[in-house]
């Protein structure tokens, strides 16, 4: 009796174990597999960066250092790697598109880029000849941008209005300033398709208020209200409570961080801001104000056309 109380508890201990070997192969298949994935994003990103001339130098070095240490088995090494490359890949193209101006920021061919010939057949509700929809994330949940199908479709009331009292509602320039990059509709989709794709290194900012906002924004962009960010005349907040809420939204929401009391923004995200429309200071307001706080402008894109011409195009909007 006493032995086969000891083989059923050998058995036991035995099957216990196997399933634990088992359940640690697969956590780990799972761990090998996201690492895989990171160095894929860093390899896409720094050919991105090489088709524009801005490859960093290490680029390539950082991502064969992730490989050997995926291969050694020192999973967190690896991603934090391939994360770095996937960054500079990111930072290389944003800064040679900046830099050479915005005739060289093409659409992407996920969004239709390139010559369109002649026998394409597109239909209601498509953005490009060749693309109907965008998808991307809104607050954790997916989101498809199209174009109104109805016909009899108009524009919101909101932005039906012409007569606008200047100031405030002066028309904008076409350049906020110096390196700063224009951008229009598909561009705006490139980004928020990177962002939807877990790209950390970009960010689609709503500066409108919250009252605006409710009324509808664009699908995948983030709220910060432009007076969280605005200086004053004398390049100043008028409390010191508006000074921690600006370095809050600096280091949580835009990836500054703060060394010795200094901003540092070498891992700062690429910010595509927009607010109403050419109508609208709110965007180039918070811009500037970035710009003096030492934001490097080739990180810093300027969708003039806003809200106005979002919904004048039919595009997708949604409420918080």
């Amino acid at each position: 009796m006493k032995i086969m109380t000891i083989s059923l508890l050998s058995l036991t201990l035995l099957i216990s174990s196997t399933a634990m070997a088992a359940d640690k192969k697969a956590t780990d298949s799972k761990e090998v597999t996201a690492v895989k994935t990171a160095i894929a994003k860093a390899e896409t990103s720094r050919k991105h960066a090489a088709s524009v001339k801005g490859e960093w130098r290490d680029t390539g070095k950082i991502i064969k250092k992730a490989k050997a240490a995926l291969a050694a088995g020192e999973l967190d090494k690896a991603t934090k790697l391939a994360r770095k490359a996937e960054r500079q890949g990111s930072y290389g193209y944003e800064q040679a598109v900046s830099q050479k101006g915005q005739k060289n920021l093409t659409t992407p061919a996920y969004l239709g880029g390139g010559a369109v010939s002649g026998s394409t057949v597109a239909g209601a509700g498509y953005i490009t000849p060749t693309v109907k929809m965008l998808d991307v994330m809104h607050n954790g949940k997916p989101v498809s941008i199209t174009r109104v199908t109805d016909k009899k479709a108009t524009i919101p009331n909101t932005f039906a209005h012409t007569a606008r009292a200047c100031p405030p509602f002066c028309v904008q320039p076409i350049t906020v300033a110096k390196n700063v990059g224009t951008i229009g509709e598909l561009e705006v989709l490139e980004y928020l398709k990177r962002a939807s794709r877990g790209d950390r290194t970009v960010m689609v900012v709503d500066s409108r208020t919250p009252e605006w906002v409710q009324q509808g924004t664009i699908p995948g962009s983030v709220s910060v209200p432009w007076n969280k960010i605005s200086l004053d005349q004398q390049g100043e907040f008028a409390a010191e409570s508006e000074t921690e809420i600006l370095n809050d939204i600096l280091t949580q929401n835009f990836g500054v961080q703060t060394i010795k009391g200094k901003h540092d923004f070498r891992n700062a995200k690429t910010l595509v801001m927009f607010c109403n429309g050419t109508w609208c200071p709110q965007s180039a307001t918070n811009i500037k104000t970035l710009l003096k706080l030492g934001y490097p402008a080739y990180k810093l894109k300027w969708y003039r056309g806003g809200m106005q011409s979002w919904v004048s195009l039919g595009l997708t909007t949604v409420k918080p």
